[in-house]
């Protein structure tokens, strides 16, 4: 196998494919609806003690914005053609200065907008009624906080307060998702947590987090998507742990965006940590990479979108956004087939899925836990690890009997490089060949980085909340190949009868990547 994967390395070793055109995801642009804003307040809300011993009573309080019919006096429109708008409720971070948490609640007013205006009734509580206790950090409340606010709103004819005209009728409770940024990220997965306990769990649909915390290390169950975003210079919550969390859970659809240059407290409105200095891209694009990305993922996952959050992953039609950031993504898809995820049977051999795998020529070539600072992930994985510094080296895997592949569109990897390592000379991205050989011989091979080169990791000078200098973090990143590229590669190639897909590192004299979660996917 090695012979003919390295015959069709030379034969198609300079072939180039480009990815197919995407049309640009609407959710970069403000939706068909006129919005308007409600600040409510709910009055007392009793919540656990988080340091014990009872209970606790805080005010529960914030901003609405949702959709409006400017024909209809500026009213919520209850139309006899819709089932009525989703609810997404929104928690910010901890930023507890006197005079700042009471209005907290307002700093993602750019991202309550646009949910808004694509038809989703986006409501912000404020958690800064909880931000007092530094340690233990109240997560659990505010994911208490969060059930209220769903509940209290899904009945809010009955709040204290003057709602407006027509609103409780307009939602519609059977379509509810979660947001938050640091604190209120973990929150908003705690609240999803907590939900599941309850005797009649509310159908929340959807979780998404700007840089969440992980003091409580929650895991969302599989039937339940996922999003996260995370900046390479956050400087407040600059310890992995969005990654970490990213990586406990369960979530069988989940989206992962690791951003170059982008900082903690400019996805808020006007907040500023000293402690970590400026962000490498601007405030503004802040925000739009947060619209783009969550209010497009909380669109797909509540309201009638034919789109996959796939677009997530592929980049062209997150322009204009991805033309200015570098975002990193890592992809689950919940329509695959997996080849070897290395999590089943830990070990130094290389398959993990009891099927036919081998590996040649590394310096080194085992299955590995991520989560240790001597290789600089934070990811909660096991993945295959590979070092080389000569040619020849490949890694393969058998496709086992029985997968259909016809039902797939792309073969998607997860590549990472690690910093602090020869093999990776510093700010070089590597490159490698990945193949596949079918039943009669035939080999296809393409280039990753027509598709995805594998970045080396953002380093930046200064420092944080959490020590002197930013952390190196390596960071996975899925690559999705369309399985027409190597239909493009070989024309004698059958797609419908894959027997092996592997990889050589034939693009750069040396290097080290970790590698994860080979599948096909839609």
């Amino acid at each position: 196998m090695r012979s003919l994967l390295a015959a069709g390395a030379a034969a198609v070793a300079s072939l180039v494919l480009a990815g197919p055109a995407q049309a640009q995801l609407d959710q970069l642009s403000p939706g068909p609806f006129q919005t308007a804003t409600w600040d409510w307040n709910f009055g007392n809300l009793t919540v656990s003690n988080p340091t014990g011993g009872g209970n606790i009573n805080v005010t529960h309080y914030g901003q609405m914005t949702y959709p409006v019919d400017s024909t209809a006096g500026g009213q919520p429109p209850i139309a006899a053609t819709t089932e009525g708008f989703p609810l997404v409720v929104f928690g910010h971070g901890r930023f507890f200065q006197n005079g700042v948490w009471q209005t907290n609640h307002l700093q993602a007013a750019y991202l309550m907008e646009r949910l808004a205006s694509w038809g989703i009734v986006a409501t912000s509580v404020n958690l800064g009624v909880v931000g007092q206790y530094g340690s233990p950090a109240a997560i659990p409340q505010r994911g208490e906080i969060f059930l209220a606010t769903i509940e209290r709103t899904l009945d809010v004819d009955n709040q204290p307060g003057t709602p407006p005209a027509g609103l409780q009728a307009a939602i519609d409770g059977t379509k509810l998702g979660l947001l938050g940024h640091s604190r209120g990220g973990e929150g908003a997965v705690a609240g999803a947590v907590l939900n599941l306990l309850q005797a009649s769990p509310l159908p929340i649909l959807a979780v998404g987090t700007i840089a969440p915390t992980d003091f409580e290390n929650y895991s969302l169950p599989a039937d339940l998507p996922y999003m996260s975003l995370y900046g390479s210079k956050d400087g407040d919550v600059n310890n992995g742990w969005p990654i970490e969390l990213h990586d406990q859970c369960e979530s069988e659809e989940r989206v992962f965006e690791y951003i170059h240059g982008a900082n903690h407290f400019w996805f808020t409105e006007s907040l500023t940590f000293t402690g970590e200095g400026n962000a490498d891209i601007s405030r503004a694009l802040h925000h739009e990479i947060a619209m783009g990305y969550l209010a497009g993922f909380m669109v797909r996952k509540l309201t009638d979108t034919p789109l996959s959050s796939a677009v997530f992953c592929d980049g062209p039609e997150m322009a204009p956004v991805t033309t200015q950031a570098e975002i990193l993504p890592r992809y689950r898809d919940p329509e695959r087939a997996t080849l070897d995820d290395f999590e089943t049977n830990p070990s130094t051999s290389l398959s993990s899925e009891g099927t036919v795998a081998s590996a040649s020529a590394f310096g080194y070539a085992l299955e590995s836990d991520l989560f240790q600072t001597a290789f600089t992930y934070y990811h909660r994985d096991q993945a295959f690890v590979g070092a080389w510094d000569v040619p020849g080296a490949l890694w393969f895997t058998q496709v086992p009997a029985g997968i259909d592949t016809d039902s797939f569109s792309h073969l998607s990897l997860d590549f990472a490089q690690r910093v602090s390592t020869t093999l990776n000379p510093t700010g070089q991205d590597q490159d490698l060949s990945v193949g596949m050989v079918d039943a009669n011989g035939q080999i296809a091979l393409v280039t990753l980085s027509d598709f995805g080169a594998i970045r080396y990791p953002a380093t930046h000078p200064g420092g944080g909340l959490f020590g002197p200098t930013f952390p190196q973090k390596s960071v996975l990143q899925t690559t999705r190949i369309p399985l027409s590229a190597f239909a493009a590669a070989n024309p004698l190639f059958d797609l419908s009868n894959i027997s092996f897909v592997g990889w050589t590192p034939d693009q750069t004299a040396s290097g080290e990547v970790a590698f994860d979660d080979v599948e096909f996917t839609q």
